[in-house]
Formats: C-alpha cells, structure tokens, sequence
C-alpha cells in the first residue's frame, strides 16, 4: 500500500498555496517534505491529516480514500504531529498520550490501551515525566509528548510538521532515528515536513521538494538533491557533495568562510 497525494490544489482565501500536488510515499517510507517558507509543506500535511480541506484532489492510501472516510476510520490510519498543541493545564504526560488511542477505545480503556501508551512514552524517553503535568515541561519535551500520542495511535500514517523544530540536536537526531526505525520495523508511512537538508538526506528513503506549491523535485535525496535546483528554490547559492556517507548539502558561502570545499561537488 502506499500513500497516494493526487492533484491537490488548495489557497487561503484567494492565494494559492498549493497548485496541484502530485506525490506518492511507499509503505513504510520516510519521506522528506522539503521547500523555503511558504512553499505548503505545512499545509499539504494538514490536507492529508484532514485539518484543512483541499479545493480539489485526492488523499489515499491504499486505494482507501482518506479525505471521505468517517472521521474514526482516518484516524485509525493517519496521525499527526502538529508544530504545537494546544494542552489541558492540568492534563499529565500520560493522560495527554492516552489521547492517542481514542479512536481505538470503547467505553473506556482496556490494559491494553495503557501498555500502548506506557511504551509510547518509554520509547520517547518520558517516563520520568509520565505523571508531571504538561504545563510544567518545557518546549521539546511537549513536542515529544505530540509525537508519544502519535505512536500511541498506533498509524499506519504518520504525519509530522517540523517535530524537530523545538528540539535540541540530542533530540533531534533522537527523534529521526525512532521514526525511521518505526517505519522500517513495524512498515509506518512517514512524511515529514523538514527544513534541515541534510538531516532530510540522511535519515529519509525519499526527498519531495516543493517550491510555490508545486513539486519541482521527487526521488532519492541522491537524485533529488540537485544543485542547480536547489540553489533556485532557496534563493542561495548551494554546493552537493556527495560521497559514500551519503548527500551533503551546504552553502557556497560557508566555503568561502572556512577555504574548505568537499568532493565531489555539484554547483552552478
């Protein structure tokens, strides 16, 4: 099965954001959604997570169609992880990534359900936080708390906006690993809205590079890293290096700066 983004237009009042967005992400990918601000990353992982609606297109995965099933039903396959949520004052970690397992809960939940959501918080390293309140963390361990309920939702989808963006780089790095690992051991689906390139290059099987809403490049971060392309999207003179660790992208300034240029590299 595969996650299937078909000619998907959407715009904020009159400005287009998206202008028809065409994109696929095999069964247990991880897909990196790449582009400069305001080129809809954001806005396409809302589509597929049911935030916003498009204007047209369609959202599927396995030939099920995400943006017309029951509510319940999409969540059961897709989750999110939104930049930042709105939290209960009071509400602890643990009962904020029980939150995760609504759409799988009765009347109400099963030993199950709490083994689900104790492993979520296990695996994101909070479980000296389980029973602290949400107010009282700061910033990345609230995020991480997002991406805990995620998981808790158990999905065969799993969309994240910029989790690493309140992160420090421990965390960061902490945070890609789980998720490849989550989609090459149990076949999750990820895509992921990212800034950082060369996090994108190394941890992500696929790179989808949007500029003005529109797909300009799609493949391999090895094939969709292309210098010219970049440089243009980015507005910036960019290098790609690339060697047997894998695709390096950086700025033609910083060479400048420290006299040391990488080969083989690409540039305009």
């Amino acid at each position: 099965m595969s996650l299937d983004v078909a000619s998907v237009r959407f715009a904020y009042r009159r400005t287009p954001v998206l202008e028809g967005v065409d994109l696929r992400v095999a069964e247990g990918g991880f897909c990196a959604l790449l582009g400069p601000n305001g080129s809809g990353k954001s806005t396409l992982t809302k589509i597929i997570a049911r935030v916003l609606s498009p204007a047209s297109g369609t959202v599927s995965f396995g030939g099920r169609d995400l943006l017309a099933a029951p509510r319940r039903e999409h969540a059961r396959v897709v989750a999110y992880v939104p930049q930042s949520g709105a939290t209960p004052f009071e509400q602890t970690v643990r009962e904020a990534v029980l939150l995760g397992r609504t759409p799988h809960i009765g009347l109400r939940p099963t030993r199950r359900d709490w083994e689900t959501v104790d492993a979520a918080i296990e695996r994101l390293g909070l479980s000296e936080l389980a029973d602290r309140p949400l107010s009282q963390l700061s910033g990345g361990q609230a995020q991480r708390v997002l991406i805990a309920r995620a998981l808790a939702q158990r999905p065969r989808v799993l969309l994240l906006d910029e989790p690493t963006s309140a992160l420090d780089l421990r965390y960061q790095i902490e945070t890609l690993q789980l998720v490849r690992a989550v989609t090459r051991e149990e076949g999750v689906t990820a895509l992921i809205a990212i800034h950082d390139l060369n996090h994108a290059a190394h941890f992500c099987d696929q790179a989808v590079l949007l500029d003005g809403g529109r797909v300009v490049a799609d493949g391999p971060p090895s094939e969709a890293f292309d210098a010219a392309v970049l440089s243009r999207v980015y507005g910036l003179d960019v290098r790609v290096s690339r060697g047997e660790t894998g695709v390096e992208v950086r700025p033609a300034a910083l060479e400048t700066v420290t006299g040391v240029s990488a080969a083989p590299t690409e540039s305009v």
